[in-house]
């Protein structure tokens, strides 16, 4: 597949980096030449110099070849007009990226509509939708939905008074005999990520990624040693897109929440807009500011400014005190060792959130996917296609590569069920899997006809 991405901010590399993984043939528009030059040497993709608002910078990224376009830019112009001609060329699939708030609205539904994009991301929404998660699951440092929220991928980090800490994955499963619960689809230690087998042994200090069901969710945490309570008391800092966005759902869904905003005409206007949330005009690096509004004795810390470093800072801060779990919004990836070291329990990405959406939607039949920040690691669903080489085939008859892991299926009318190797799969199937990208090839010749 020819996919053209336009913009090589975070978003656009790290779709440059999943994509290419899987064998697609990658190019990328960038106006900065700078940018450019560094694009050109991290990664192995053709780089056009110029604007995607041109035929002839279209032209000569191979528009007329092309499958895909994303509009990926932080400029909604540039990524609508992309959009626009690459429809008049002709290719097959556009996606979007809007970030105006009044063109997300109805007011743009017009302007949306005659761009013609096949796809519109939103950075802001995506992040606000995985913040709410972390929120729901409190103790966990990553969750994602799959399979319409049956399902939960979990990312923790196996404490010291986890009881699974020193037992095997083959001995932990068979203690859950014959009805499995979970699964283990990654583990990270010392900076490398595997998809773990029967004889690795967990310890503590690794961060692992477990399939669960929603039901089954604090159960799983307990197991892991990781801590989680409700959120009832909930401070956000900063008031843009992604922070408004969450305080009014924190409240809605009847936390008491706070939000710390810099700007005294945005503090002022989200007072008006939000009347359950407490609005303080302050700054989030401001430690005596934080320490009045009893940012220690929160259950819950959401930093999600413009800036990054105030983001850790703050959270930082917060973390001093053992009872508040804390979330930072990272734009600028290197500052994400300084998560761990700091004891900020989790970090979330815009350039995550919005690159599964594309994901998803370039996939055709993947209903979910996860990606995460430190991993190549991925976790998909994709449906089985009658006579495809996996329709009613055992698991374990499928025989592929070691760097796929099946998870779990979901079927019409049952509960979804770990998968086994004595599994059959049948014609109509999800099935949740952990994958390497190079192993989706893979995957999409067992699972379609």
């Amino acid at each position: 597949m020819h996919v053209i991405i336009v913009g090589a901010g975070e978003v656009g590399r790290y779709l440059a980096q999943r994509l290419g993984a899987e064998g697609n043939d990658i190019v990328i528009i960038e106006q900065d030449e700078v940018v450019a030059a560094s694009i050109g040497e991290e990664l192995d993709v053709q780089v056009v110099i110029g604007s995607a608002t041109t035929p002839s910078t279209l032209e000569a990224a191979g528009v007329r070849n092309a499958d895909l376009l994303a509009g990926v830019t932080q400029n909604d112009e540039v990524n609508f007009i992309a959009s626009l001609l690459a429809k008049e060329y002709g290719v097959a699939q556009t996606v979007a990226r809007i970030q105006t708030e009044e063109l997300r609205g109805p007011a743009g539904k017009a302007l949306r509509d005659a761009m013609k994009a096949d796809l519109i991301i939103d950075p802001d929404a995506d992040t606000a939708d995985e913040i709410m998660e972390l929120a729901r699951v409190s103790g966990a440092d990553e969750v994602y939905r799959m399979s319409d929220g049956e399902l939960l991928v979990i990312g923790a980090v196996i404490s010291d008074s986890s009881p699974l800490a020193g037992s095997t994955l083959a001995e932990i499963g068979q203690s859950y005999e014959p009805n499995w619960r979970f699964l283990f689809g990654a583990l990270t230690r010392d900076g490398e990520t595997v998809i773990p087998r029967g004889d690795q042994t967990l310890e503590v200090g690794d961060h692992v990624r477990v399939l669960t069901t929603r039901a089954t969710r604090n159960e799983i945490l307990e197991l892991l040693g990781a801590k989680h309570r409700r959120a009832n008391r909930v401070m956000v800092l900063g008031g843009g897109a992604v922070g408004s966005r969450v305080a009014e759902r924190l409240t809605e869904e009847g936390a008491d929440v706070v939000l710390v905003e810099q700007d005294p005409d945005r503090a002022k206007y989200l007072s008006e807009r939000l009347p359950y949330v407490t609005i303080v005009n302050g700054d989030i690096e401001d430690v005596d500011l934080l320490d009045e509004e009893s940012i220690t004795r929160m259950d819950l810390v959401i930093a999600a400014t413009g800036d990054d470093a105030a983001n850790v800072l703050a959270c930082a801060f917060a973390a001093t005190e053992n009872r508040t779990f804390t979330v930072a919004v990272l734009h600028r990836l290197a500052l994400l060792p300084l998560v761990r070291q700091f004891g900020i329990d989790a970090a979330l990405s815009p350039r995550t959130a919005s690159a599964n959406a594309v994901l998803r939607h370039v996939r055709g039949g993947t209903a979910s996917v996860a990606t995460f920040l430190e991993s190549d690691i991925e976790v998909d669903e994709f449906a089985i296609e009658t006579d495809s080489a996996a329709d009613g085939v055992r698991v374990a008859d499928l025989h592929l590569p070691h760097s796929i892991v099946l998870g779990a299926v979901t079927r019409e009318g049952a509960p979804a069920e770990i998968v086994r190797g004595n599994t059959v799969l049948h014609a109509g199937d999800n099935v949740v899997v952990f994958a390497r990208p190079e192993s989706i090839p893979a995957l999409l010749r067992a699972f379609t006809a």
